[in-house]
């Protein structure tokens, strides 16, 4: 076997394993309460108490760029979505274990509901918006 393959397996190998240890911690993040104390204040108000979701995103993100135009849009018919910057709110993002963007959290009753990653489309989130 080539090294050149071994070195190409190894690195298809640990690609798999990371995907898989996102995908397992942001499973076990539903159903958390959410941790206030983590959460810089000009956020509390917005999410305590209430239903929505959290949208993560970054300047440099390809996939953002699809996803912010659909988030703004709900913006107008939801009150509780919030769009966080995570260049700029690193603390946010950390203490609701987003790990890559873009990112929605779903939050209702101080607890997440649910943890998606990449791009969803706008019926997707709707339908998700009303089930909480």
């Amino acid at each position: 076997m080539s090294p050149f393959l071994i070195v190409l397996v190894v690195l298809l190998g640990l690609f798999v394993f990371f995907q898989i240890g996102f995908y397992i911690k942001s499973k076990k993040t539903v159903g958390q309460q959410i941790p206030f104390d983590k959460i810089e204040s000009e956020f509390l108000d917005k999410i305590k108490d209430k239903k929505g979701f959290v949208y993560f995103h970054s300047p440099t993100c390809h996939n953002c760029k699809n996803q912010t135009p659909i988030v703004e849009k709900l913006k107008e018919k939801f009150s509780s979505i919030i769009s966080v910057d995570v260049s700029k709110n690193l603390q946010t993002a950390r203490a609701l274990n987003v790990m890559g963007t873009p990112s929605i959290v779903f939050f209702g009753g101080n607890e997440i509901k649910g943890y998606y990653v990449g791009v969803k489309d706008e019926n997707f989130l709707i339908e998700k918006m009303n089930n909480l």
